[in-house]
């Protein structure tokens, strides 16, 4: 599909950030932007070979690992504005397996063709440092979550942790949706279906969210952390 990366309103965030408006024809020309996924389709399979990032435009995906067990484990969720991939960058095949879990639009991008443009444009390599810290960051946070020992405390942190995600495209949200099944929730902070309900309630009943189908508002954000971390 053609590019619209010049009017984007997630660039700043993006490749593109780092090329100028003269030049950024050079990346247009190695992505394919507003690539349609429906629920259940698939960006890449694990273990096949690693070409390309995605960077999620709208919507949500998740990243799931298949181990020896039968179900797979969900180890990640992606909003607007993030990239999916990065981790398997340094070998030849995918770590994981990446799904749409909504309606979505995703940009794909030529990974070598990428790191080719890293010559002409040195600011590409900053981002890059910038980019691979933020996914560090994020999945050091994720193993902060799991590593509670109460599952309402798991549940809070996963909730602060996609709303400080959410601002980052809003500045003025206060509620956070989510796009995420409870099973699949269930897998990634490692908790049975039924524990994650009730650890909602837990929640609700304290007094620390409101919940509406699968819309989260957070009535005390300085409680919901302070609950989260003792």
């Amino acid at each position: 599909m053609n590019s619209d990366c010049e009017n984007c309103t997630l660039a700043y965030r993006c490749v593109p950030s780092a090329i100028s408006a003269k030049e950024l024809f050079r990346f247009t020309n190695i992505v394919s932007t507003n690539e349609p996924y429906q629920p259940h389709d698939k960006l890449f399979e694990q273990s096949t070979k690693a070409d390309y990032l995605y960077v999620v435009k709208s919507g949500s995906f998740k990243t799931s690992i298949q181990g020896s067990s039968s179900n797979p484990h969900v180890n990640g969720f992606f909003l607007p504005g993030e990239l999916i991939g990065m981790e398997s960058m340094a070998g030849n095949n995918y770590l994981s397996s990446s799904t749409a879990i909504e309606n979505s639009l995703a940009c794909k991008i030529n990974y070598r063709q990428l790191g080719a443009l890293r010559k002409d444009f040195p600011l590409l390599s900053d981002l890059s440092v910038k980019l691979y810290s933020q996914t560090l960051a994020l999945s050091q946070n994720i193993l902060s979550c799991v590593s509670k020992q109460s599952a309402a405390q798991r549940l809070a942190c996963f909730i602060l942790i996609l709303m400080k995600r959410t601002k980052q495209l809003n500045q003025q949200a206060s509620e956070v949706y989510l796009s995420m099944s409870r099973q699949d929730i269930a897998s990634h902070l490692g908790l049975a279906v039924e524990t994650v309900s009730r650890s909602f309630s837990t929640l609700i009943k304290q007094g620390l969210i409101k919940k509406t189908n699968r819309l989260i508002y957070i009535t005390d954000h300085s409680k919901l952390q302070l609950f989260s971390t003792h």
